[in-house]
């Protein structure tokens, strides 16, 4: 019977170690393709930031479009008449989002993943 037994425990510990070699494999491909990817995802955070600075170069030309218009308007009319509220006072801002934060430097947070990965592997 103890012989059962230790026959019953040497093949779960087999099993065991055969999962683990597999989870392993799978592990070190997943790694590899990250690192195939390290690349791309620069060039992508990259491109994010370059849109991001032209939407707000054109939030920019379109305010100061905006005010010259706005400027234009008010030395046309000497006076608003008092039932008219002012364009400020029309427009209301959007609420931000629940949950929403911005992530400043997403080329440094998506260096810094590699870089973890790289020390975890170590």
């Amino acid at each position: 019977m103890s012989h059962l037994i230790d026959f019953a425990i040497l093949l779960l510990l087999a099993g065991v170690l055969g999962y683990a070699y597999l989870v392993d494999r799978r592990v070190r491909h997943l790694v590899s393709v990250l690192r195939e990817m390290a690349p791309m995802v620069d060039e992508f955070s990259a491109a994010v930031d370059r849109s991001e600075s032209s939407i707000s170069a054109i939030k920019a030309v379109t305010q100061a479009i905006e005010n010259q218009v706005r400027d234009g308007l008010s030395l046309r009319t000497t006076r608003r008449p008092a039932a008219t509220p002012a364009p400020e006072a029309e427009q209301e801002r959007a609420p931000e989002p629940a949950g929403v934060t911005a992530v400043n430097g997403k080329s440094e947070l998506v260096r810094s993943f590699f870089a973890t990965v790289r020390s975890r592997q170590a």
